[in-house]
């Protein structure tokens, strides 16, 4: 390179850098920076959004009816006991019969419609990574909704 072309080169950069700063400069912002929010405004703006606004005296208010009485504490028992009956019925078992010719996919779609599995791409997926789709037997296993996907790789391939 020579001077000639070192100095269009620099001059060129010195428009480019007066172009970009006049547009910031005259650029002005949409909101301006002094702008006060009054809580009139925050409000609307809350509850347009879906927030429910309480003043201190009404939180206070809402905290002391929550609390709980002695009498409630019959009931939690009674509910607890409802509690227990509603997880044994969670733990619902799934029956899940391996055929000759089924795909790991296939297995995933059959798990995600029963509720085993929550999503039939991301098993198939673990399954393939780990290595787990080429040691899967045939038969049927018992499998439900509160096993993690190892677990159930390592009972359907029985290792």
């Amino acid at each position: 390179m020579n001077k000639r072309n070192t100095r269009a080169f620099a001059f060129g950069i010195l428009i480019a850098v007066a172009a970009f700063g006049t547009a910031y400069l005259l650029n002005k912002p949409e909101q301006s920076e002094d702008r006060k929010i009054d809580e009139n405004s925050a409000r609307k703006f809350l509850e347009a959004n879906g927030y429910t606004v309480l003043t201190n005296e009404e939180y206070a208010l809402l905290q002391q009816t929550d609390a709980k009485d002695p009498n409630e504490k019959e009931v939690n028992e009674e509910t607890s006991e409802e509690n227990t009956e509603q997880a044994k019925e969670a733990q619902r078992v799934f029956q899940l019969t391996i055929e000759s010719g089924m795909t790991p996919g296939e297995i995933a779609l059959l798990l995600e419609k029963a509720s085993v599995i929550d999503q039939a791409a991301d098993f198939g997926n673990y399954l393939e990574e780990y290595g787990y789709s080429q040691k899967i037997q045939l038969g049927t296993f018992e499998l439900n909704h509160n096993m993690s996907y190892k677990e159930i790789a390592k009972i359907i391939t029985k290792s």
